[in-house]
């Protein structure tokens, strides 16, 4: 099994690494690859550029066994998740592909580009969120495609957004390493860093 898990990592906060460690540890993957999302997700709000993203992803895969960091969002074209899971299952050929979701997202893939396609092609674990019913979504809207989801309950529900980061200045919220190559680089409004 080769675990995917994207997302803007802005910053990569303990709680990415928490949950990150603990899905290796239940699931074992080959590979457990962390996909940032590239620069043309600049709608988002203060994205840090996708080279301090990903440095920061791969300072963080440092603690985290068999764990690495994908450029491959980094195109400058976006071609939809579909496009990323078909590009990993090509590159793992005889490994299952597995893409992680919180279950916030799920109540949206039926707006994702192509995403029946997606449905029948791969799996995805998703994470409990907010109180969403998984299993009922799933029965209603997705029935046809219910054993694409695994859904993961026990995982660890950490409150922490790297908004917290970046609005309310948290430094708390990222490992120390990560927190340092903010200061060095004056990410986030943040200057030199001081120990």
């Amino acid at each position: 099994m080769i675990i995917l898990y994207g997302g803007s990592f802005n910053p990569p906060t303990i709680a990415h690494y928490r949950l990150s460690k603990y899905l290796i540890e239940k699931y074992k993957p080959t590979q457990f690859i962390f996909i940032p999302v590239g620069d043309r997700y600049n709608w988002k709000s203060n994205l840090a550029p996708f080279r301090h993203r990903f440095e920061m992803v791969r300072i963080m895969c440092q603690h985290l066994k068999d764990a690495i960091v994908s450029d491959y969002e980094a195109q400058p074209e976006y071609k939809g998740t579909i496009t990323t899971l078909r590009y990993f299952q090509s590159l793992y050929p005889n490994e299952e592909i597995v893409y992680v979701i919180g279950a916030d997202n799920l109540l949206m893939i039926t707006k994702w580009l192509k995403y029946e396609e997606l449905l029948k092609e791969f799996r995805f674990l998703v994470l409990q969120r907010n109180g969403i019913n998984i299993e009922e979504f799933i029965t209603t809207t997705l029935a046809p495609f219910k054993d694409s989801f695994i859904i993961e309950s026990d995982a660890p529900l950490i409150e922490i957004a790297a908004t917290d980061y970046r609005d309310l200045g948290r430094d708390d919220v990222c490992l120390a390493e990560i927190n340092q190559y903010i200061y060095e680089h004056k990410l986030y409004g943040r200057g030199e860093y001081h120990e």
